[in-house]
């Protein structure tokens, strides 16, 4: 992604609660028996040195494919960290709804791949691809961190490394502005339902008032704009 960490491939020992799990993250849960498979799922919840919550994923999961005494390994990201860990299913419940109870885990293997949470969003905004000197396109921002940005655009906008600027319309306290950011394209791809891209650019040279903007927009992305 656009803002891959440096340390990317270092593994780390953590405990769960550094990790931020949110309810309703997905997450991969797999018994370690022979020729199971993995099963897409998500977090429900944890309490702290005693089990962590996990069940289907989406309104149609109706079980876990976990039972009683199953060691299995857990595998998600966060939106920052890969993460993994060992675990044994204490007791599986279908009511009020289906999920696991695992063992609390005393550490997780995590990998930071991201320096900075992404909020994912749908807003309109235009990119200009500045090598080229072309002229400014709407796009859609998909995501946005205080570090890069990923947009929808009709085309892959130009080879990796490109230079762009990129213009979003926010409310800053209340305050209508432009917000106008330098950034590079570090990765797009075409989409895989039309004939749209994806485009991931990391922000170079933000100022002080530009990051204080990101921070501000980041933390209320739901009513922005």
């Amino acid at each position: 992604m656009s803002d891959v960490d440096s340390t990317a491939d270092e593994v780390n020992r953590l405990q769960l609660k550094s990790l931020g799990l949110k309810p309703g993250m997905a997450l991969q849960t797999r018994r370690l028996v022979d020729g199971a498979s993995k099963v897409e799922s998500q977090y429900f919840g944890a309490i702290e040195g005693k089990g962590v919550m996990v069940g289907p994923l989406g309104p149609e999961g109706s079980k876990t494919e976990l039972e009683d005494g199953d060691i299995c390994v857990v595998r998600g990201f966060t939106g920052q960290y890969e993460y993994s860990f060992l675990s044994k299913v204490l007791q599986t419940f279908e009511k009020p709804f289906a999920y696991a109870m695992l063992a609390y885990p005393a550490r997780v293997d995590a990998r930071l791949v991201r320096k900075s949470m992404r909020t994912k969003v749908s807003w309109p905004c235009t990119i200009q691809v500045l090598d080229v000197n072309a002229a400014p396109q709407p796009v859609t921002l998909v995501d946005l961190s205080m570090s890069g940005a990923m947009i929808k655009a009709p085309s892959a906008l130009a080879a990796i490394g490109s230079s762009l600027r990129l213009t979003l319309s926010a409310q800053f306290e209340q305050t209508p502005m432009d917000l106008v950011v330098m950034a590079k394209i570090c990765h797009n791809n075409r989409a895989s339902y039309d004939d749209s891209y994806f485009v991931g650019m990391a922000f170079i040279g933000l100022s002080a008032q530009d990051k204080l903007v990101l921070q501000y927009i980041t933390n209320v992305a739901p009513a922005t704009p």
